[in-house]
């Protein structure tokens, strides 16, 4: 996730433009499922990887353009996780995508692209049940790595261009969720939480929910 972060501020010195973070999640009867991490650069694709030439050295631009192998090789040492599969095309999408047996596997990946150890009393970033699902507010823990670099874009402002979604897919209609900030499609069966970088920024911030399906 850091290296993730990382990445967008340094595109953000690169091109005023929309950039869209998408956290996707589809979860399947048995608590398996498959998530996927995507920076989607917007209209301009990967212009603004080919603008980074002329910015900056040829060493960081490699790391740029080889994230999503990088975040998969972290992924791929952990027991449980499959199919992961990392995407980079000329249109400027970066993904990660990977399925887990269980809530354990996911964990431990979400802890592994924090890099932080994982001990017994911290809580878990998902607590997955036969109908319920708990999704930790670990909006503190993004504004502290957004926060690291904010101090070094030139304008603040870039940060209302760069939203953050988070989508999530349930095999069953949901009956309740806490958290109001999200929206429910037609067919009840998907949660979608929206906002922009500023806002998650926000002390008041809040990303978790509690979902009975």
């Amino acid at each position: 996730m850091k290296k993730l972060l990382l990445l967008i501020f340094t595109s953000m010195f690169l091109f005023s433009g929309c950039i869209e973070i998408i956290e996707e999640m589809t979860i399947n009867p048995d608590k398996s499922g498959t998530v996927s991490f995507n920076m989607d650069l917007g209209t301009l694709g990967g212009l603004a990887i080919n603008m980074g030439e002329k910015y900056m050295q040829s060493s960081m631009l490699d790391q740029i353009k080889k994230m999503p192998e990088t975040i998969a090789g972290m992924l791929k040492g952990i027991d449980g996780l499959s199919n992961i599969k990392p995407i980079t095309n000329k249109k400027g999408m970066y993904s990660v995508s990977f399925d887990f047996k269980n809530a354990k596997q996911l964990n431990e990946a979400i802890y592994k692209l924090l890099d932080v150890k994982k001990h017994f009393f911290e809580p878990n970033y998902l607590r997955l049940t036969k109908s319920k699902l708990v999704k930790k507010n670990y909006a503190p823990e993004l504004r502290f790595y957004i926060n690291k670099y904010r101090d070094q874009l030139k304008d603040k402002n870039v940060l209302n261009f760069i939203s953050y979604k988070s989508i999530f897919h349930f095999p069953e209609e949901v009956k309740k969720f806490s958290n109001k900030k999200y929206t429910l499609s037609s067919d009840k069966k998907t949660l979608e939480f929206k906002c922009t970088l500023e806002e998650l920024l926000s002390e008041k911030a809040n990303i978790g929910n509690r979902v009975k399906y």
